[in-house]
Formats: C-alpha cells, structure tokens, sequence
C-alpha cells in the first residue's frame, strides 16, 4: 500500500505513517520543511530505503499540492491519503476562545487536497482527522465534564466542523447535512463550486478522537459512531485504530465518521 501523508510531521500522522512503514508500505509525506525527519533514528533507515518519501509543500497552497500528487503518484497510484492536519491556536482573552491565526486552515487544505488528486489515476481511500463532539449530534454525547472545555475551543472545532462539511458533501453521504453550516470565515458562500459535483468522492471516512494525549498506545479504545463516557485517547492508540483496525476492514467504517475514546 502506498500511504500519501498530509500533516504528517507529528502526532497521528506521523504515528500511522510509521507503523505503516514497519509494516512494509510506502509512505509519501508532505512537509513544509524537509529536513523535519533529520534527527529521527525511526524514520532514517526508512528514508534511506526509499520507502519514506519526503515532498516539500504546504497543503494551504493549490500549487504545492499539484506538484506533491504528481511526485507521489510518479511510480504509480496512491492507496490512502490521511489528512491530519492541525493547528495550535493561541488564547484570546477578548474571545474567551483558543484562536486560529487562520481560521480555515485545515478545511481549505482539505479543499486543496482534494481537487489536486490526479483524474488519471485510480480514486485513492480518504481518511480525515477531525474531534469528537464537534457537531451538534455528536455533542449531546459529550461527557457534561467536558462541554466547558469545548466552550473555548470554538475556533479550532469551527474549522474541523468544515472539513467534515467539505467530506460529506463530497462523499455525498445519506441522510442529507443536517448541521449548521459552518461560519463563514471557514467556508464562505459558495465554496462548493471549488469542489466537483457532489457526491464525486468514492471512499472516505472520518475519525473523532476524543481529547488526545501523548501516552502510550494500549489498544484498548473504544470504536463506534458515538461513544458514552469517553473522555481521552492518545494519539498513538488512534494511529492503532487507523493501522490495525480501519485499513484492514476498510469496508466495515466505509462512508461514515467514527468516534475513537477510551
């Protein structure tokens, strides 16, 4: 399998592209700087083999993303793209809100990401990384503990709520959006004619973590639409979840979004 890594420098991403890597698959990565792996003893001999690929671009620029599908797909079709890119927002005092510099910065790299993928080649599997709890069905199954902590987290949830827009309405998923649309500085009026027509996407899924932490991966997480009771999971056990469970029952979370907790 070939793996095109999107925000893959760190955290899940980088977790499920090196375990992936481990377990014999190609990985292309898109980073804004190349030397970001230089230091890394995991990812050197990997590099060195060729099966790591590194690919300079930033996916908020159409042109970096044109030319990373065209180096990615140089010797042949990729498999799976997993969006993981993320933001660190900053406090803002006079919002009460931990704030984007950007406010659509992973919507609009999705957006890039997905109109870049090369017609000429087989449709590749998309999995997109966004939260749990970010929509208004998914928040009724918040724990009550930690609805205030989502009270100031409202840009960085704004943003992913747009990409989870951008999935459904190019995946074409039943029932129809049912969700606020959301705020305009993430997708402005008419952000769809930048996309093709709906329902274009074949396979797509999107995985809500829970409040993600740096422990260890212990595979024992939790998997479903919604999750009761759920209020963290490493990072490393969502990069499990990808590698041993969702790519290898692609058919199973197909066309949904799954929540992922302890």
């Amino acid at each position: 399998m070939k793996l095109f890594a999107i925000g893959a420098s760190r955290n899940i991403g980088y977790f499920t592209a090196l375990t992936l890597l481990q377990q014999g698959h190609q990985v292309v990565f898109l980073l804004r700087r190349l030397n970001v792996f230089d230091d890394d003893p995991a990812m050197k001999p990997f590099m060195d083999s060729g099966s790591a690929k590194l690919v300079q671009g930033d996916a908020s620029v159409v042109s970096d993303m044109s030319r990373a599908w065209a180096t990615a797909t140089s010797d042949g079709p990729v498999d799976t793209v997993l969006f993981s890119v993320g933001a660190i927002p900053s406090f803002s005092f006079s919002k009460f809100d931990f704030a984007l510099t950007v406010p659509d910065l992973c919507t609009a790299a999705l957006i890039n990401t997905l109109t870049t993928i090369p017609s000429a080649m087989p449709q590749p599997r998309v999995i997109a990384i966004t939260s749990m709890g970010i929509t208004k069905d998914s928040h009724r199954h918040l724990p009550y503990l930690l609805r205030p902590l989502y009270a100031v987290i409202r840009s960085p949830h704004a943003d992913k709520l747009g990409m989870e827009r951008v999935v459904h309405y190019s995946a074409g998923w039943t029932p129809e959006w049912k969700e606020k649309e959301p705020i305009k500085e993430v997708l402005a009026p008419g952000w769809e004619t930048k996309l093709p027509e709906k329902g274009w996407l074949k396979h797509a899924v999107i995985v809500r973590p829970a409040i993600l932490t740096d422990g260890e991966a212990l595979a024992k997480y939790r998997v479903g639409d919604h999750l009761k009771a759920s209020y963290t999971i490493s990072r490393k056990d969502v990069a499990h979840f990808i590698t041993n469970d969702l790519l290898e029952n692609w058919e199973k979370y197909d066309g949904k979004a799954i929540t992922v907790g302890n």
